[in-house]
C-alpha cells in the first residue's frame, strides 16, 4: 500500500458536474468574451486613423471581418499595464486559436493552453498574448514554459514594470542572477528616486529567499544594497536572504543593525528576535530583545504577538497568555488576538475556554472587519474532536464562500459519511457549483476520499477516472488516480498515471517517490525503485517520507545498517506510525529488539489503529 503524502492529505476536493446545455453555451460564450477582452483596444480590432474632426474610433467587436493593419503616426497606444499595443488583425484563425486555448484552460488543460498562447505571441509579437502565456504557465507551475514566455513579454514590453518584475522573479528563482542583476539595479535606482525602498527591498528579499541558491542570491544582494547600508529596509532584506542561505548569525546581525538604525521599527524587532532565537543566545535572548522593544513601544501588538509565540514555543504558556491578554486589553475587539487566545487555550487542553474566545470573536460588532471562517472552522474542529459530529457539521455549514469554504465543505461531507450518510455527502459535493477547474478537481478528490473512507474503493477509482477523462493533464487528478489504482492493485494503471505526471511535472518529487516506494514495498524492480527514490530525494532532500522510502528500499535490498540511518532521519523529522513501523522492523532485523519495541510503542501511542504498524508487529511476532 502506497503511503500517504502531502497530496493525499489535502482536505479540499471537488467533483465537476455536468452543466445543462444552456450553461455550457454560456461558458463557451464567456471564453470568447475573455479572448476578446484580452485583446480589446488594438490587437483584436485595429484602431483606424483619427479623422480631421475627432479622435480615433475603435470598431466594435462585430466588425472584426473588416479589420486590417493600419499605419499611423499617432503615439503608440498602451494598455493600463503599460504594454504597447501592436497593430494586429484578429483573423478568424487567430480568434479560433485564442478561443480554443481559453476553453482548454477552463477544462484544466492549462499546460497546452500556455503553449498555444506562447506560439501565438511569437507569431503576433503582441505583449498581451505573451503575458497571458506567462500567467498560464505560472498557474501550471511550469518554469519550463514560464521562462521563455516571460522573456518574450519583457522583450515586447521592456517598459512594463509588471513584465520586468515577472522576469526578474523567474530569473532569481531559477538562480540566473547575472541576467536579473541589471534589472534589479535599475529598479532600486527608481525606488530611491521615488522613496519606495522599503517595499522594493521587501519584494526582492522574499523572491531571493525562495531561490535554489540563496547564497549566490545573498552575494548579489550585497552588491545591490551597498549604497543603502544606512537604510533599515536594505539590512532587513539582507537578514531575510541570509536566513534562507542558512547563515543565521549573519541574519541576526543584519536585523539587529536595522533595529539600531531605527529603534522603533517593529518589523526589525520581530525579525531580529526570530533570528536571535536560532543563535546560541537562544529564546532567552530573543525574549529579552522583544521585552526591551515593548518597553519603548508598549502598543506594538505584532511584537507582543511574536513575544507570546516565543514564550509559548519555550513552554511558558502562562506567560504567553499574559502577553495576549495585555494586547486584548489594548484592543478588546481585535479578531487576531481573540483567535490567538483561542488557539493557545486549545493547545493548553482547555477547549471550553477556546470556544468562549471563538464565540466572542463571532459576536464582535458588525463594524469590526473580520473573516468569520477561521473561527467557524475552529469551532467545527473542537466539536469534531469531542465527537459532537452533528454540531461540527452545523459549524462547517456556516462557512461562506471564500478561502475556507472548500475545506469546511469537505470536512462536512466526511463527517456526513462517517455517520452513514455517504450518498448524501456525495450529493453535497456534486451539487456545489464552483468557478474554476482547480476547485472542481478538489471536489472530485473529496468525493473519492468519502468513498474510500466508506470502503468503496472501486467507486472512488471510477470517480477519479471519469474526471481524468475530462482533464487528462491535471496533475492532482493524475496523482489521486494513481493512488486509487494502487489500492485496487492495478499497478499498470498506477504506473501509467505517475509516468505521465512525471512527464508533465518533472520537478514533482512525490510522483517519483510514490512509484519507487510502491515497487520497493512489493519487493519488485528494486534497482529502478531506488533510482526513482534517489531522484525524489534529489528534488526534496529533507522530506521525511522520501527519506523513509529510501530507507525502506535499502532494507528490501538487505542493506540494513544504511536503511536504519535513513529511517532514523525520517523518524526524527516526522514520527508517523508507518515510518515507525519501518524503522522498528529494520532495528528488529539488526538484532536491536529493545530499540525496535521502543519505536513501535511510540508509534502506537500516536496512532494505535495504524494498519501497517499492527501488521508489522504481528508478522514479526514482536508482541510476544
Amino acid at each position: 500500500m502506497t503511503k500517504t503524502d502531502p497530496w493525499q492529505r489535502r482536505i479540499a476536493a471537488h467533483r465537476q458536474h455536468k452543466l445543462p446545455r444552456s450553461s455550457r453555451l454560456r461558458a463557451a460564450a464567456g471564453c470568447a468574451f475573455s479572448a476578446l477582452a484580452l485583446l480589446a483596444g488594438g490587437c483584436a480590432v485595429t484602431a483606424q486613423p483619427a479623422s480631421a474632426d475627432g479622435p480615433r474610433v475603435v470598431p466594435p467587436p462585430g466588425a472584426v471581418a473588416d479589420a486590417r493593419p493600419v499605419q499611423s503616426s499617432a503615439p503608440v497606444a498602451r494598455t493600463s499595464a503599460g504594454d504597447p499595443i501592436p497593430s494586429v488583425s484578429l483573423t478568424p484563425q487567430l480568434m479560433y486559436q485564442l478561443l480554443a486555448a481559453e476553453i482548454a484552460a477552463q477544462r484544466g488543460q492549462v499546460g497546452s493552453a500556455a503553449v498555444t498562447y506562447f506560439s501565438l505571441a511569437q507569431e503576433t509579437r503582441d505583449p498581451r498574448i505573451a503575458r497571458r502565456a506567462t500567467e498560464l504557465a505560472l498557474a501550471e507551475r511550469s518554469l519550463e514554459h514560464a521562462l521563455p514566455a516571460a522573456q518574450l513579454w519583457h522583450e515586447l514590453a521592456p517598459e512594463s514594470p509588471i513584465a520586468s518584475q515577472t522576469i526578474e522573479s523567474l530569473w532569481m528563482t531559477t538562480g540566473r542572477f547575472a541576467e536579473a542583476e541589471p534589472l534589479l539595479r535599475a529598479r532600486l535606482e527608481r525606488a530611491r528616486a521615488e522613496h519606495r525602498l522599503p517595499e522594493t527591498y521587501d519584494r526582492i528579499a522574499r523572491t531571493l529567499a525562495r531561490t535554489s541558491d540563496a547564497s549566490a542570491g545573498l552575494a548579489m544582494l550585497e552588491r545591490l544594497a551597498a549604497p543603502d547600508a544606512g537604510e533599515p529596509a536594505a539590512r532587513l532584506a539582507l537578514a531575510t536572504v541570509a536566513q534562507a542561505a542558512g547563515d543565521v548569525s549573519r541574519a541576526a546581525a543584519e536585523a539587529e543593525a536595522a533595529l539600531q538604525l531605527d529603534p522603533n521599527n517593529e518589523q526589525a524587532a520581530i525579525l531580529a528576535a526570530r533570528y536571535v532565537a536560532q543563535t546560541p543566545r537562544g529564546v532567552d535572548g530573543a525574549v529579552a530583545m522583544l521585552r526591551a522593544y515593548l518597553e519603548r513601544e508598549p502598543r506594538g501588538v505584532e511584537a507582543r504577538f511574536a513575544l507570546a509565540r516565543l514564550l509559548n514555543a519555550g513552554g511558558s504558556q502562562d506567560a504567553a497568555r499574559e502577553q495576549f491578554e495585555i494586547a486584548l486589553k489594548q484592543e478588546p475587539d481585535s479578531p487576531p488576538i481573540l483567535l490567538s487566545l483561542a488557539q493557545l487555550a486549545y493547545q493548553m487542553k482547555q477547549p471550553q475556554v477556546a470556544e468562549d474566545y471563538l464565540r466572542r470573536y463571532l459576536g464582535l460588532p458588525d463594524a469590526v472587519q473580520r473573516d468569520n471562517a477561521p473561527a467557524l472552522l475552529f469551532l467545527g474542529q473542537i466539536a469534531e474532536d469531542a465527537g459532537r459530529n452533528d454540531e461540527a457539521i452545523d459549524w462547517y455549514s456556516r462557512v461562506e464562500r471564500g478561502e475556507q469554504f472548500l475545506p469546511a465543505l469537505t470536512r462536512r461531507a466526511v463527517l456526513m459519511a462517517k455517520t452513514g450518510r455517504v450518498d448524501e455527502a456525495r450529493a453535497l459535493l456534486r451539487n456545489t457549483s464552483v468557478p474554476s477547474a482547480r476547485e472542481r478537481v478538489q471536489l472530485t478528490a473529496a468525493e473519492a476520499a468519502v468513498l474510500r473512507e466508506a470502503g468503496r474503493e472501486k467507486e472512488a477509482y471510477d470517480v477519479l477516472a471519469a474526471a481524468l477523462e475530462r482533464m487528462p493533464e491535471n496533475p492532482d487528478l493524475l496523482y489521486d488516480h494513481a493512488m486509487a489504482a494502487e489500492r485496487l492493485d492495478r499497478l499498470d494503471v498506477m504506473e501509467t498515471s505517475l509516468r505521465k505526471l512525471i512527464e508533465l511535472r518533472p520537478d514533482y518529487a512525490h510522483a517519483y517517490n510514490a512509484l519507487g516506494y510502491t515497487f520497493a514495498d512489493r519487493g519488485m524492480r528494486l534497482d529502478e525503485a531506488q533510482g526513482l527514490i534517489a531522484k525524489a530525494l534529489e528534488l526534496s532532500p529533507e522530506d521525511a517520507q522520501i527519506l523513509d522510502s529510501m530507507g525502506w528500499v535499502l532494507f528490501r535490498r538487505g542493506q540494513t545498517e544504511a536503511a536504519i540511518e535513513y529511517l532514523q532521519k525520517a523518524w526524527h523529522r516526522l514520527p508517523e506510525a508507518e515510518i515507525g513501523a519501518h524503522l522498528g522492523e529494520a532495528l528488529w532485523r539488526a538484532g536491536r529488539a529493545d530499540e525496535a519495541r521502543r519505536v513501535w510503542n511510540q508509534a502506537a501511542a500516536s496512532d494505535p489503529e495504524n494498519r501497517v504498524l499492527k501488521e508489522t508487529v504481528a508478522r514479526l511476532r514482536a508482541d510476544r
